[in-house]
């Protein structure tokens, strides 16, 4: 007669005496969890004392012996290494983060790591917007693009929506009487957004640039807009455009 062999889920079964309720599977599930809780706590344990114990070894070895001394005498890769230590110098994120060392068996390694590297991007965007509040415009961009931070760009997207040809044309005027070629600053003025020229000089503009420590526009410059504008009265958007090209 031919014995059948019972399949591993056939062995749990019948381990349970072939119970299937749902209080017996609730209790398998309790007693799975918790063993995998425990095995990923000792897991990610582990891994910050042998990074603890790489950076020992490492900082032992003269440069340029630390790769051949890893593959050598401990038999794992280089980035499982460096893991290890990254997860090591960031101990206290980990736990802090977790609030308490014991709910780190709810992490596995890689999910701490990610811990680490978002911990590092917080302290880094913390620094920035440090720094960006005291920047003007050009300055912010130009810090951007020093940071590595990314420019959204969208094909579909209008500096300019929302206003009427009128205010288009007086926005670019505006553009070329601070000399803004790029249209940097205008463009800023216009995300915030100012419907028009009138409101960021008059007394909404200087309301909000002393909230964000800008300079104050004088009245001396107010007054040369004025004449400005009216200098350029005769000229299109077109026009207008083409003379900021040309500076």
């Amino acid at each position: 007669m031919k014995t059948m062999r019972l399949t591993p889920e056939r062995q749990i079964r019948q381990a349970f005496n072939g119970s299937n309720s749902l209080p017996d599977l609730a209790a398998r599930i309790r007693t799975e969890h918790e063993a995998t809780a425990a095995a990923l706590q000792r897991g990610v344990m582990h891994a910050m004392t042998a990074g603890d114990l790489l950076i020992e070894a490492k900082a032992q070895l003269k440069h340029g012996h630390w790769l051949p001394w890893l593959a050598k005498n401990c038999v794992i890769s280089e980035r499982t290494a460096q893991l290890y230590i990254k997860l090591a110098k960031n101990r206290a994120v980990i736990e802090k983060e977790m609030r308490n060392p014991q709910s780190v068996a709810d992490l596995t390694l890689n999910e701490a790591a990610a811990l680490c590297v978002l911990a590092g991007r917080l302290e880094r965007l913390m620094e920035f917007a440090k720094r960006a509040e005291a920047c003007d415009p050009e300055e912010l961009v130009s810090l951007c693009v020093q940071q590595g931070f990314a420019v959204i760009q969208d094909e579909g997207y209008d500096p300019f929506y929302g206003r009427s040809e009128a205010e288009q044309r007086e926005w670019t005027l505006f553009g070329l009487f601070i000399r803004d070629a790029r249209g940097t600053h205008i463009e800023w003025l216009l995300q915030r957004p100012f419907q028009n020229v009138d409101e960021w000089l008059g007394p909404w503009g200087d309301k909000c640039r002393a909230a964000w420590r800008m300079p104050a526009v004088s009245d001396k410059c107010k007054n040369a807009w004025a004449r400005f504008k009216v200098e350029y009265a005769d000229k299109t958007r077109a026009d207008i455009e083409a003379e900021i090209l040309r500076h």
